[in-house]
């Protein structure tokens, strides 16, 4: 069985996870930009490059919009998933995503859901970056995914409502039943793009889970430099079971010979 782990230690945003994911897998990039042209956007496509990050290489991708984007509700965004040809479980684990985030922010700002038009979910690289990530998640064949705690930051915020600390109000709202902490960072480590991805793949909390490590990605955003730079690390985990393996299989099968050695071959209690 294949498990996914998203390592969010030093934050989660949805580029970072994105990044991540596309680096993660082989040919990843080019699933991300056929994700990209299924959604139908005009103008609309992902540019890759390489960013180093306290001397660490990470991926980018930067979502570019060559022709101006009208503000979109929610169900506008369900139009165009439902009207894609992604698979069904990728759209509707974008949907699922895209839902939580408008929840989060009616919640919050105390407005009904089909009010709703707000940048973080109108805004088309939100749109990509949450579609991209199912996509990339369900190409990796992972049937478990779990993640660890969520660096939340620290510090304070300033956006279209005033200045707040962090976590912003969106953000706090998504932490409720997420493992999550906070450092001295000084800046807003978990965007609500990253929080309601991973709050939506996520099935556990914990530590990098046991098992045979296939592939680590590494996905960095607009915000990985400076005096706090961050990245996220995906990584893709083959939990065999352990008389599969053959160090602890063959353990096993020593300790078997030494009974049989001292005595007649039958376990005794003691």
């Amino acid at each position: 069985m294949k498990t996914l782990y998203l390592e969010c230690a030093l934050g989660v945003s949805g580029d970072m996870l994105l990044a991540a994911l596309a680096d993660m897998l082989e040919g990843g990039p080019e699933l991300l930009a056929g994700a990209v042209a299924a959604l139908g956007l005009p103008g609309v496509s992902v540019r890759f490059s390489g960013q180093m990050v306290q001397g660490i290489r990470t991926r980018r991708v930067e979502v570019l919009e060559e022709s101006p984007q009208p503000l979109r509700h929610l169900s506008d965004l369900t139009r165009i998933v439902g009207a894609s040809d992604l698979p069904q479980r990728v759209k509707e684990g974008g949907l699922e995503a895209l839902t939580r985030l408008a929840l989060a922010e009616a919640s919050v700002h105390n407005e009904p859901l089909e009010r709703i038009h707000f940048h973080e979910v109108g805004a088309v690289d939100t749109v990509v970056d949450v579609l991209g990530t199912m996509l990339l998640v369900e190409a990796s064949g992972a049937e478990s995914i779990s993640a660890s705690a969520v660096n939340l930051g620290s510090g304070f915020v300033e956006f279209s409502h005033g200045r707040f600390p962090v976590p912003a109000p969106a953000c706090a709202e998504l932490a409720k039943g997420m493992r999550t902490f906070a450092t001295e960072s000084g800046c807003e480590l978990a965007t609500p793009t990253g929080l309601c991805l991973v709050k939506t793949l996520a099935a556990s909390y914990g530590p990098l889970p046991l098992g045979r490590v296939l592939a680590v990605g590494y996905g960095s955003g607009t915000y990985s430099t400076g005096a706090y730079p961050t990245f996220l690390r995906a990584f893709l985990i083959e939990d065999g079971r352990p008389e599969e393996e053959g160090p602890e299989r063959d353990v096993a099968e020593r300790d078997g010979h030494k009974e049989e050695a001292n005595g007649d071959g039958h376990g005794h209690a003691h």
